[in-house]
């Protein structure tokens, strides 16, 4: 099953690049608070969020880079950089078995943010 395309507005994560692009080669959208169930957006987070301040940091973020969409789009701009996605927010209405997206795209916000819990998934739906 392929996954969303992901427009990332969360310029301060690592991965994040111009054009609301997502380097990292998979994100996992989770619930915001640890055992509960995520009712609005606002209540998701990325977990991959890396925040873009100091070496530690940066090299943190290199296991989860998708290299060939990063240097494609580097050289060739206007091409597709789509992390793959794992959803465990099984309370939203594009949660598929096995922790997979159904949704054709996913914005994934956080201006200025400074850990993953000021990040949400903003296409989250609740399930009726």
């Amino acid at each position: 099953m392929p996954g969303p395309k992901v427009k990332c507005k969360v310029n301060t994560c690592n991965h994040w690049m111009n054009g609301d692009l997502c380097a990292a080669g998979n994100i996992d959208i989770m619930h915001e608070e640890e055992g509960k169930m995520a009712q609005n957006p606002e209540q998701t987070q990325c977990k991959t969020f890396y925040a873009r301040r100091g070496l530690a940091n940066l090299l943190g973020s290199l296991d989860n880079v998708n290299w060939g969409g990063l240097l494609s789009n580097t050289f060739l701009p206007g091409g597709e950089l789509y992390p793959s996605v794992t959803c465990i927010v099984n309370t939203c209405t594009y949660w598929a078995e096995g922790n997979h997206c159904k949704a054709e795209k996913i914005d994934v916000v956080g201006v200025n943010a400074d850990e993953s819990q000021d990040t949400n998934c903003f296409t989250f739906k609740r399930k009726s």
